[in-house]
């Protein structure tokens, strides 16, 4: 059946789910993947003009690029206490004259949008430069995701809001961070969502191997952040969205579409 090209974040939680498959310790059958690591909002970009056979999104780019894919029931992030984080340099929660933001297109921005409710200054930034701007400059606030909300007390970062336990608070609903969007014009999709259950079976299976692999690609190294970001991150959902997982996606892009028109 050809090429899969795969296009995946190096964060710690998807390459554990996808360690099976980039490991190579199954069978896909006549299927192949080519695995591109990327920044999530480059995905996002990349998503909406249909680049990937697969691809992982926020939720929040969904209404951009479902032309072009449908979601998958297995493979994303989806959760209760494992929101964006909006912190600042120093004490305090003053406002800032901008707040840097790891992508346009990604839920970490549009929880933002939702915590708000109004517009404010923003300035995109990779989420890694964008911690290093936070560090770096006094008073700057900056929607934190990925390894680094584990970190940001260490490095002298004061929490301003977590984005999605105010998301929790208002809707009593679980956060729909990313999700594995599976191109249109890709057939069986019943069989790449096996592919990729049994991809996270295996890395649940063998732990020790799909952690030494996430080590590889963590911004951070230390063994007990990476550890605790697979742990957050990699859940239930994360096998299947489910009933529950399911509500709380159609809420969440309903809620999307009413705050954009």
């Amino acid at each position: 059946m050809g090429t899969i090209r795969l296009g995946i974040s190096p964060c710690p939680n998807d390459v554990y789910i996808f360690s099976g498959l980039i490991l190579n310790t199954f069978s896909t059958g006549e299927l192949t993947f080519e695995v591109d690591y990327q920044d999530v909002e480059t995905l996002n970009e990349r998503s909406q003009r249909g680049e990937y056979d697969m691809v992982k999104i926020s939720y929040a780019n969904y209404i951009r690029c479902q032309n072009h894919y449908t979601l998958m029931n297995t493979g994303g992030a989806l959760g209760r206490g494992c929101g964006p984080l909006l912190l600042v340099n120093g004490k305090g929660s003053q406002e800032a004259r901008e707040i840097l933001i790891p992508g346009q297109f990604t839920t970490a921005n549009f929880l933002l949008d939702f915590y708000l409710q109004r517009p404010h200054p923003k300035r995109p930034l990779p989420f890694d430069v964008l911690y290093e701007n936070l560090l770096a400059e006094p008073g700057s606030q900056g929607v934190v995701i990925h390894e680094k909300r584990f970190t940001y007390e260490r490095d002298g970062l004061t929490l301003v809001v977590d984005l999605g336990e105010y998301w929790e608070s208002k809707t009593g609903m679980p956060i729909p961070l990313g999700a594995i969007a599976l191109n249109r014009n890709l057939p069986l999709p019943e069989t790449v969502e096996g592919i990729v259950r049994r991809s996270l079976t295996w890395a649940r299976e063998n732990d020790a191997e799909a952690f030494e692999l996430c080590k590889q690609y963590a911004q951070d190294l230390t063994p007990e952040v990476v550890r605790a970001h697979i742990d957050l991150y990699v859940n239930d959902f994360s096998y299947d969205v489910g009933e529950e997982g399911a509500k709380a996606v159609e809420f969440f892009l309903e809620a999307q579409r009413r705050f954009l028109a």
